[in-house]
């Protein structure tokens, strides 16, 4: 690609030779040139752009980009650069540039702007410096708009960090193939790419200036337009004339960031008092109980969560007290000493304090079972209160049970040193009294059978006929049959018992 660029190029900057016809016979051949020139130039930034070009045809977001000047507007070497850029959807922003070499460039994001996540609906800029001894030629940028942050690798995002506008790639043609075949494996709706934006740079006489730096404290690191310059204090005797970013940067100290602005035999005076950085490390609570307060050095910070991480962010580095309080729980303290940039984790266990109170029982039977929570705890006394001591603060189920008596059941609340009372009556069970059944026996059937003057049925000769379920007592019996003698007779009935009477009916004598 670098020669295919190289190629173009000549072939654009051919037609500007100078031309030995004569003048008076030349005219005519110069307006040709001058209009071949031009439709040679376009045609050859339209085929550029061809095959740079990577469209997704069905987009459901769009990107934008917009130069200061315009598409195709020419710049000097040195001069500084606006490049505009818009979403209509919230998504990952990266923007690269052609250099007339053939380079492939980062200018979004970079050293300054890190953050390729661009809102919708905002313009934003990226201001950079054409280098001052770049040659001649056309340049282009394009721009990609993704869901997903998977176009900046962690190696080009190593070298953003250390220089404004790395270049990430010298064979243009292995980098298009590349892009090309991660935008194309993925759904239409998850990326967008904008319209390639070209422009000239042109040489001039380069004019400079001088810029001594100074910082506090000093032994500071200079960059000028992303590129390391030396150690303040610093004095740059020959600078080009024109705007330039200038950062200073000292571990431990906040990044500067300024501008100068360099005038033709002139001297610039930057002074930066840097910022110490806050340094900052952090706690991580886990403990074994929900809403506990974490106090950081008698300061109340989060509330914790049974069995999981709670992170205390930005704390200093230094020595730092930890206290963790709950209701009905000893307090939990340590001390812990925190460094830069580490992570203290805290595994802590809260011990529960013992709250007792005791039970006192009363009930009218004596030898019932009391069990609490299941568990047989005493045995109640008949007029006398029973009392359950060292009983923890909480919900128990009481259950006072003896044989011959239904049980007795009931939730009660145990409070710290409280004693509560419970008065507990116990209700028998009556037996049910066990039935008795008389069977009677007879030589004659059809005899009416009366007991205790009530009909109960008729005898059936040779067959008992049986009357159950009598409680026990006495009972009067009647049988009577027309052309017979009545038969009467006293029976005693016991419980579970059954009498057998035979009964042999007499005729009358007329």
């Amino acid at each position: 690609m670098e020669y295919y660029f190289k190629k173009k190029m000549q072939k654009q900057k051919s037609v500007f030779k100078k031309n030995t016809f004569p003048v008076t016979a030349g005219l005519l051949v110069i307006l040709i040139l001058i209009s071949l020139t031009i439709t040679l130039f376009a045609a050859g930034v339209n085929e550029i752009k061809r095959d740079l070009q990577i469209i997704n045809p069905k987009p459901e977001f769009t990107l934008s980009i917009d130069l200061d000047k315009g598409v195709g507007a020419t710049y000097l070497a040195g001069e500084r650069i606006r490049l505009s850029f818009r979403v209509n959807a919230g998504s990952y922003v990266t923007l690269f540039g052609y250099d007339n070499l053939g380079n492939v460039l980062l200018i979004f994001p970079n050293k300054n702007q890190k953050d390729a996540w661009v809102q919708p609906y905002q313009e934003h800029y990226v201001d950079y410096t054409i280098d001052a001894e770049k040659h001649s030629g056309i340049e282009y940028i394009q721009g990609f708009a993704t869901k997903k942050p998977i176009l900046i690798t962690d190696e080009i995002e190593r070298r953003f960090n250390r220089t404004f506008m790395p270049i990430i790639e010298t064979d243009i043609n292995i980098f298009s193939n590349r892009i090309r075949n991660i935008l194309t494996n993925l759904p239409l709706a998850f990326w967008s790419s904008s319209e390639i934006l070209h422009y000239q740079i042109i040489d001039r006489e380069v004019e400079t200036g001088q810029l001594y730096i100074s910082s506090q404290p000093d032994r500071a690191r200079v960059y000028i337009d992303g590129n390391y310059s030396g150690q303040t204090p610093l004095h740059i005797e020959q600078l080009q004339v024109g705007d330039h970013s200038v950062s200073i940067e000292l571990s431990g100290y906040e990044s500067w960031f300024g501008n100068a602005s360099i005038i033709k035999s002139k001297t610039k005076f930057l002074s930066a008092d840097l910022v110490p950085v806050e340094l900052y490390g952090s706690i991580i609570v886990k403990c074994s109980e929900d809403i506990a307060r974490i106090y950081l050095d008698d300061q109340f910070k989060r509330l914790t969560h049974a069995n999981k991480e709670v992170v205390l962010e930005k704390v200093n580095a230094g020595f730092h007290n930890i206290r963790i309080v709950l209701n009905g729980y000893y307090d939990w303290y340590e001390q812990v000493e925190v460094n830069p940039l580490q992570k203290i984790y805290l595994d802590v266990q809260l011990d529960k304090i013992k709250q007792e109170g005791s039970l006192e029982i009363t009930c009218n039977v004596d030898n019932a079972s009391i069990y609490l929570n299941d568990e047989l705890k005493q045995k109640t006394s008949a007029g006398n209160s029973v009392i359950i001591e060292n009983l923890l603060e909480g919900n128990y189920s009481l259950l006072i049970t003896k044989d011959g008596f239904y049980n007795y059941s009931a939730n009660i609340m145990i409070y710290d040193e409280f004693v509560s009372h419970i008065d507990v009556q116990l209700q028998r069970i009556e037996k049910e009294k066990k039935k008795g059944s008389i069977v009677i026996h007879s030589d004659v059937s059809d005899a009416r059978v009366y007991l205790n003057g009530e009909y109960k049925m008729s005898t059936s000769a040779g067959k008992g006929k049986i009357i159950d379920g009598l409680e026990e007592g006495i009972y009067e019996i009647a049988i009577l049959k027309e052309g017979y003698n009545t038969w009467l007779g006293d029976v005693v009935v016991f419980e579970e018992d059954t009498i057998s009477l035979f009964i042999d009916l007499t005729k009358k004598n007329y």
